[in-house]
């Protein structure tokens, strides 16, 4: 860190950089985890490369080492962060991975489930929430909005609930992942300890480059589940609202995505409820501005 103050320039989350004078009376930088959002945008514009994330896949991949039983729950993602994902799959089942589900198959619970629930509990307005850095902005810097948060699950958990409840998977479950924030996601109470690791493609990608493993040296493998519909396009921006738009035309959804926009919605949105303004039936929001395909984890190649 050289206290350029670029990561507090994009931080939606304020306070959560803060500034400090090292040892030898230089500016610098530090995280405040309680305050931060984990959206990753001070990552992507630290020139100087002193910030990184951790996430799970080195546990990941001991664990399956050591036998313990584990499967994938897949974002789409995927099919965008790798020349041929079949192969990786194949590679993963190599070293222990029992079953692999495709996430846009929770996408279709998801979307079904959104729809229930705003037609059941009469729903005036419901904040989208597969994105764990707008759930957690919302929880610490908008309170008053976290009863308008979709009470449904993140199309991951849709997955991983369906595995574990209807599918019977007793196995631990790693999900395949776009998103250095789904981690604050897996260990929040209200998400059950369903999906016990965070596996990054960036991290994946390079585990696998530094092990040089040649994935063309695997046979294609594919999901194991019963298939998906429009779920598949949830990883794009907009993706819900297709989804939804497709089962009720005409409905009012509010797209928005990435950081210079998101937070600053959710901000007018506060207002406009507070206010007993008009707003949309759902709001499809986005911390990353391309969506999940080239999400905060990923190596955006």
């Amino acid at each position: 860190c050289v206290g350029c103050n670029k990561c507090i320039s994009v931080c939606p989350a304020i306070y959560a950089n803060e500034a400090y004078k090292d040892e030898n009376g230089h500016n610098k930088i530090k995280i405040n985890q309680d305050l931060c959002i984990q959206c990753g945008y001070c990552i992507s514009v630290c020139d100087h490369k002193a910030r990184d994330y951790v996430d799970d896949t080195e546990a990941f991949i001991n664990d399956l080492k050591s036998g313990v039983r584990i499967s994938i729950v897949a974002a789409p993602a995927v099919r965008f962060n790798f020349d041929n994902y079949r192969k990786v799959f194949s590679y993963l089942k190599s070293i222990g991975v029992n079953l692999i589900y495709d996430v846009s198959f929770g996408a279709d619970i998801c979307t079904w489930a959104y729809l229930k629930a705003i037609t059941e509990n009469k729903l005036k307005s419901v904040i989208a929430q597969p994105c764990p850095p707008i759930v957690s902005y919302v929880e610490k810097y908008k309170p008053d909005l976290i009863s308008w948060l979709a009470p449904i699950h993140s199309p991951t958990l849709c997955t991983a609930i369906y595995m574990k409840k209807y599918a019977n998977v007793n196995d631990r479950i790693a999900f395949l992942s776009p998103c250095l924030g789904k981690t604050i996601e897996f260990v929040d109470p209200n998400t059950n300890n369903y999906v016990n690791y965070n596996v990054t493609y960036k991290k994946l990608k390079e585990y696998i480059n530094r092990n040089r493993i040649n994935l063309n040296s695997y046979k294609e493998v594919d999901f194991d589940d019963i298939g998906c519909g429009l779920g598949l396009t949830f990883s794009r921006p907009g993706g819900l609202r297709e989804n939804v738009e497709f089962h009720v035309p005409g409905a009012w959804v509010r797209q928005i995505e990435g950081n210079e926009l998101a937070y600053k919605y959710l901000n007018e949105y506060d207002e406009r409820v507070h206010k007993n303004k008009s707003v949309p039936l759902l709001v499809d929001i986005l911390n990353c501005e391309h969506g999940c395909n080239l999400g905060t984890a990923t190596a955006k190649d």
